[in-house]
């Protein structure tokens, strides 16, 4: 009697160009949108690095493949290096082993040791997310009906579609827009030369709104032809507030069959205003699963921002601190003294640890505080005991994540 031998697995990355074809194919067998969308996407990435790109061989198969999308977010006044997961696909046949799973444990490696801070990843299969360390953070959308009149052209405006001459008015406008907006994505002059080549551009319509010869707002909405669309961004300066809703109209003349119009928005933004006024609704999204990758590198990275709030804060701003923080099986260690903030893995005060405020937190809640900031409402047991401390560290922020960067 004889038995099968156990299939020979490897997980690794950096393909080859033949390998890369492979894995390109592989993910057209898995996903309606065709090969074209997942090569488009790293062709047109000027950034691309072939470490990022991981897949997994059963024997001499390429049985499966998990990419990763590095992204710069800021939190404040600084900048998280970010693991976007996406491009996760398994062949068929090779389902039920594992093979997504042993990819995402080795790109956690891979992550940490590469710097990244946290991992972000967009799914609708939470479980199978969890089981590997991913932990759903639900946002929050606004949706309203579709106006069913539109406001009228003024003589002080235009309204006219995105040409790539109109680039560096638009990147401007994000660059003023986003300056300190935590959970945006900063694009510098290369990103954005490419996100115009990527599928999330393609699938949109943009629109910009002139006053004289000057771009004072711009807007995208994606190109579907369903009840419900989405806002991708619609991004203004300052004195063009007054505009945006002309511009929204218009966005919204370009899908006549929609019936909802949704969107992404910070609390600030003039639609939020618009949204109330119309009876808008919420709408709970369940898509934005988190990571943390490496606790200490991350706090390091925040250490101006957070020193800053420090700063800021009326009742703190002169005190001592001292807060031992301990995140799931991480500990760090932040010092406040003379108005200076340091961030170590080890206790300074070695000989008097007991002056260490002990915070414990979750990495659901952590994140969450990160992004969004603190709200005692969804604390933890452990969170509202010290609610001072971390709303200081965490206060509320006009977050948001612009859908034309998905991955």
């Amino acid at each position: 009697m004889t038995t099968s031998a156990e299939p020979r697995i490897l997980v690794t990355n950096r393909p080859t160009a033949e390998q890369l074809e492979q894995i390109y194919n592989l993910l057209d067998r898995c996903f309606a949108v065709g090969r074209a969308f997942f090569q488009e996407r790293l062709d047109q990435d000027r950034a691309y690095d072939p470490a990022t790109t991981w897949f997994a061989m059963v024997d001499d198969a390429i049985a499966s493949t998990v990419q990763i999308f590095p992204l710069s977010i800021r939190v404040g006044q600084a900048v998280l290096k970010i693991g976007a997961i996406g491009s996760v696909g398994t062949d068929p046949n090779y389902r039920g082993m594992g093979l997504a799973h042993r990819i995402l444990h080795a790109q956690t490696a891979y992550m940490n040791e590469a710097d990244y801070d946290m991992s972000i990843l967009l799914a609708s299969k939470h479980a199978f997310y969890e089981k590997a360390g991913w932990r759903l953070i639900p946002e929050t959308a606004y949706v309203v009906d579709k106006p069913i009149t539109t406001c009228e052209q003024h003589d002080d405006y235009d309204i006219i579609p995105f040409e790539p001459r109109y680039l560096d008015a638009i990147r401007l406008i994000y660059e003023q827009y986003n300056q300190h907006r935590t959970y945006t994505v900063v694009r510098d002059e290369t990103y954005w030369q490419d996100l115009m080549s990527w599928p999330e551009w393609k699938k949109a319509d943009c629109l910009l709104l002139r006053r004289g010869d000057a771009i004072v707002a711009y807007g995208l909405i994606e190109n579907k032809d369903t009840e419900q669309v989405f806002i991708n961004e619609l991004l203004y300066v300052k004195d063009a507030e007054d505009d945006v809703i002309p511009l929204f109209h218009a966005l919204c003349k370009l899908r006549p069959h929609a019936k909802q119009i949704a969107a992404m928005l910070p609390e600030d933004h003039r639609l939020r205003a618009y949204y109330t006024q119309h009876q808008g609704q919420t709408l709970a999204i369940h898509m934005a699963m988190w990571k943390m990758i490496n606790l200490y590198s991350t706090f390091c990275k925040l250490q101006p921002e957070l020193e800053h709030r420090l700063h800021s804060h009326d009742l703190l701003a002169e005190q001592e601190l001292h807060l031992a923080l301990r995140c799931e099986a991480e500990h760090i260690y932040l010092d406040y003294k003379q108005r200076q903030l340091t961030v170590s893995r080890t206790p300074s005060l070695a000989s008097d640890a007991s002056r260490y405020v002990p915070i414990t937190v979750d990495e659901r809640s952590l994140i969450t505080y990160l992004i969004f900031g603190y709200d005692a409402a969804d604390a933890t047991e452990e969170g509202v005991e010290h609610a001072d401390l971390l709303q200081a560290l965490f206060p509320r922020q006009q977050a948001v994540f612009y859908l034309t960067d998905k991955f």
